[in-house]
Order: C-alpha cells, then structure tokens, then sequence
C-alpha cells in the first residue's frame, strides 16, 4: 500500500507541474513583445500586404521567442516591412500555344526594418528577396495569381522571421 500511495503521489506531481520551459537565450532577455506596423504595399501586387502581414504574424508565433502586440505602447520591438520591386515575367512556354505562356515566375523585395521602443534602429532597411513560380492547369486556365502570392508572402514572411529572430547575432 506504501509504494501505491507514492506511485500516486508521484504522478500526481508530474501532472500538475507540467513543462514550463523558458528560452534562457541571453540575446532575447530583454525583448520580448513585438508590435508589426501595417505592410507597406508599394508594388502592383494585389492584396500582398495584408497576406504578408498574416504570414509573418503566424512565423512569430510559431517560432515561440517573441509576443505580438497589438498596442504599440506596450511593445519593445517594431516592424516595419515595406515591399518594393514586384515582377511577373512569363517562364514556361507551350509551343503550340503562341498567345498565353504556360507558367510565371513572381518576384519581389522587402525591406526591414526592426527599432526598438527608445527608437534605436536595430536592422535598417535589410533586404529580403523572393521569388516564386506558378503554372497553368491545363492550357483552357490561366495561372491562379493569388496561390502564387500565398506561397510568396508564406516563404518571405519565414525569412522575415527568422530575420528578426536572428538580429542580435
């Protein structure tokens, strides 16, 4: 009956301690809420702000090592990403086909920048490029845009995370 009672006793006391871990890091000791301004949209591209936006949001949090805030006053990190340069240029050709190319490739520029709440610039106007690929379904369809620029503003906003996740190096 005595080992019963501290089998329980013990299994009890790892289920209401649970994990509490804590990134002990040194770089991100005083940092911790991040407020991203709103995406500067200074390309032709529709609707890529507010996906880029989304993504990087979703990166962060993901990543575990920073809070996002939704009040500037309360954060001790700011974003500002502004997307330059967007190209769509034709890639795949059908031969048969003279008029419609078969596939695209996009492209396009941020530029990062990452201060803190005494307005120090940590990363001033980094450069992320991206690029993207996108084919027709059949040779009746054209290339759906906005799957090409969910897969664009996805990978950018993984390296804009990992950008500045990995500031202080």
């Amino acid at each position: 009956m005595n080992k019963f009672f501290w089998l329980k006793f013990f299994l009890v006391y790892l289920f209401f301690s649970g994990c509490k871990y804590k990134s002990s890091n040194p770089r991100f000791s005083g940092e911790k809420s991040i407020y991203i301004e709103v995406v500067q949209n200074d390309t032709l591209a529709p609707q890529i702000g507010p996906l880029l936006a989304h993504k990087l949001r979703e990166h962060i949090v993901r990543r575990g090592h920073f809070d996002i805030t939704s009040n500037p006053s309360k954060g001790d990190l700011f974003i500002q990403v502004a997307l330059r340069n967007y190209t769509k240029s034709s890639e795949i050709y059908d031969p048969k086909d003279t008029i419609i190319a078969a596939g695209f490739r996009l492209n396009i520029n941020a530029e990062v920048s990452l201060s803190n709440r005494n307005g120090k610039l940590l990363i001033d106007k980094a450069l992320v490029n991206e690029k993207v690929s996108v084919l027709r379904k059949d040779s009746l369809t054209k290339p759906l845009d906005r799957q090409a620029l969910l897969s664009l503003s996805e990978s950018l906003g993984k390296q804009i995370s990992q950008l500045i996740e990995n500031f202080k190096w």
